[in-house]
């Protein structure tokens, strides 16, 4: 009995002890196979942060080439803006140089016409004398001292031709020292107008005064509200009183008089806060003669 008993108890004995070893066996296997895997992702942290680094090495260059590329753009723009500034400053300049030839061509005209006239005056004289006899320029003599006499009953074509009839040609002149001109004004008084050129830049003109003279006689001022801007590309209507209803920012009204002033020489002039000549349009009427 007490050798069954123990016979039982080495069995168990060895039993555990197998156990045990296997348990341990599989312990230190388990904990090989953790210190792989702790080394494995070691080594693969140490591969993540290299190439974490290599990613915001890439990402520090790409934000300053994206900066570098904004500042070009920015540059390439103003450049762009400049360009199309000069381009319509350009256009305008050639527009009033085509204006002021055509009315100096107009006139020119009107000046050969009267020139005809006169040839034709003298070509009767030399036809009247050619014809042997004095009707011809008597007659024609006759007619001229009629139509500077005091009667107002000769009516030939002569006369017409020596008295003439009178006509008016307005010429235009403008010029800027900025992007805000003065864009037009109106013949009878009515309004003026001011255009900012620039296409991306607004024109603070608060406090700015247009001075209107009227053959260098009377002068016609308006000024601007103290915080008045003028919008890229915009342009702004000042109306003499009673002549439009203000619209503001695109509408103004000049409320201490009725009209911006008739002249046969008007010089419309833009001064900024400091007094000095910003912008300039003058407009001359001249009289020539033209025949019927």
């Amino acid at each position: 009995m007490a050798n069954t008993n123990r016979h039982e108890m080495d069995s168990w004995y060895k039993i555990k002890v197998q156990e045990i070893q296997t348990q341990s066996a599989r312990q230190n296997m388990e904990q090989e196979h953790q210190k792989d895997e702790i080394k494995r992702l070691r080594t693969q942290a140490t591969d993540l942060r290299s190439q974490l680094a290599d990613m915001e090495g890439r990402v520090s260059a790409l934000v300053k080439q994206l900066e570098d590329l904004n500042y070009q753009l920015e540059d390439d723009q103003r450049s762009y803006e400049a360009q199309l500034n000069d381009r319509d400053a350009q256009i305008r300049k050639l527009r009033e140089e085509c204006q002021a030839l055509m009315v100096e061509l107009q006139m020119l005209l009107d000046t050969k016409q009267t020139l005809d006239a006169e040839m034709n005056i003298y070509r009767k004289l030399l036809d009247g004398a050619n014809d042997g006899g004095a009707g011809g320029l008597r007659q024609l003599v006759e007619q001229v001292v009629k139509t500077t006499g005091l009667t107002e009953v000769a009516d030939t074509e002569t006369m017409r031709v020596v008295q003439g009839e009178m006509s008016s040609r307005t010429s235009y002149t403008r010029s800027a020292k900025g992007n805000v001109s003065i864009q037009e004004t109106d013949s009878t008084g009515k309004f003026v107008v001011l255009e900012n050129t620039h296409r991306g830049k607004e024109e603070p003109i608060g406090g700015w005064k247009l001075k209107r003279k009227i053959d260098n006689k009377r002068e016609i001022v308006f000024t601007f509200p103290a915080d008045y801007v003028l919008k890229p590309s915009a342009r702004v209507k000042i109306f003499a009183r009673g002549a439009g209803e203000a619209s503001p920012p695109e509408v103004l009204v000049m409320e201490n008089d009725d009209t911006f002033g008739v002249g046969d020489n008007v010089n419309t002039l833009l001064y900024n806060k400091e007094g000095e000549e910003r912008a300039q349009h003058i407009q001359r009427s001249s009289q020539s003669g033209s025949t019927n």
